[in-house]
């Protein structure tokens, strides 16, 4: 569930050269440093490929164990990774959960084999990507994806059905990990930013919205350069920063909730405990 790897399309004459990281990397490299992450321990990569690889070496880390959900080496589902609990240190998906049925349970089950750091990046949901999907200059679906692998995978589940592409928030992320995990507490750093992370055969073949069009007018590498020049513009501005197109995501496991006791392998509601004295009205 990746889209890493790239297909060529018959007919498709358009020049694919290497994308812009600097941005992405930045952003990795700031929150990476943030919840001290130590680049020695591995990571654990879901739908990894060598896009994932080439960044992670480039902050850092040495030991990368990269997984996709029909991997002949590492097969796991993002949905339901077959791993005991707190398996690795961190966990790590790129553009990974908006191809999944469920999102949120990726999310939860990430958040369940991390010991400790969880990081994902996906699409932001903000009023200026609604907005752009209403001028169709965005899509909803993720139909350049499926055909760009020959129309059999690349989508929902990295089978041949378009995904939705599926935007997050981080009250979002906050309440999904809350529910998938109410026995501790949960540290959430969302950062919504602008990032025209494309190349110009991405551009080209992106058909289903006027981009390709806009494209080809325009010609793709002086596409590219405009809008890396709006992204630079809108990324100084904390308001306008927070509608850009990507959302990245860093999560942290803290401390059991103090109502929140072990018995038997098990977590239960600490036996006595009191929420008023607490300061509590309820324990909900």
């Amino acid at each position: 569930m990746t889209e890493a790897v790239q297909c060529s399309v018959k007919g498709n004459t358009a020049p694919s050269t290497a994308k812009d990281k600097s941005c992405l990397l930045g952003v990795l490299h700031r929150y990476f440093k943030t919840c001290k992450v130590d680049t020695n321990e591995p990571v654990l990569v879901l739908g990894g490929g060598q896009e994932d690889l080439d960044m992670l070496t480039a902050s850092g880390f040495k030991k990368i164990v990269t997984s996709n959900i029909g991997s002949s080496e590492l097969a796991l589902d993002a949905e339901n990774i077959a791993l005991p609990d707190n398996s690795y240190p961190v966990v790590f998906a790129h553009a990974v959960l908006h191809h999944c049925r469920s999102p949120h349970k990726a999310v939860g089950e990430m958040l369940r084999v991390a010991s400790q750091h969880v990081f994902f990046l996906e699409p932001n949901d903000s009023w200026a990507l609604r907005l752009l999907v209403r001028l169709n200059l965005s899509f909803p679906y993720e139909l350049a994806a499926v055909a760009a692998h020959d129309y059999v995978e690349g989508g929902m589940r990295n089978g041949s059905i378009p995904n939705y592409i599926y935007r997050w928030t981080g009250r979002e992320v906050e309440k999904c990990v809350a529910a998938y995990h109410p026995e501790r507490r949960i540290h959430v750093w969302a950062h919504p930013y602008w990032d025209f992370y494309v190349n110009e055969y991405e551009l080209v073949n992106r058909k289903e919205s006027h981009v390709a069009k806009l494209a080809e007018t325009l010609g793709p590498r002086n596409f590219i350069g405009l809008l890396h020049a709006a992204q630079a513009t809108l990324n100084l501005l904390p308001p306008f920063r927070a509608q850009g197109n990507k959302f990245f995501c860093a999560i942290s496991k803290a401390e059991l909730h103090p109502w929140i006791e072990m018995r038997e392998g098990q977590f239960g509601l600490r036996r006595g405990y009191n929420a008023r004295s607490s300061g509590m009205d309820e324990v909900r």
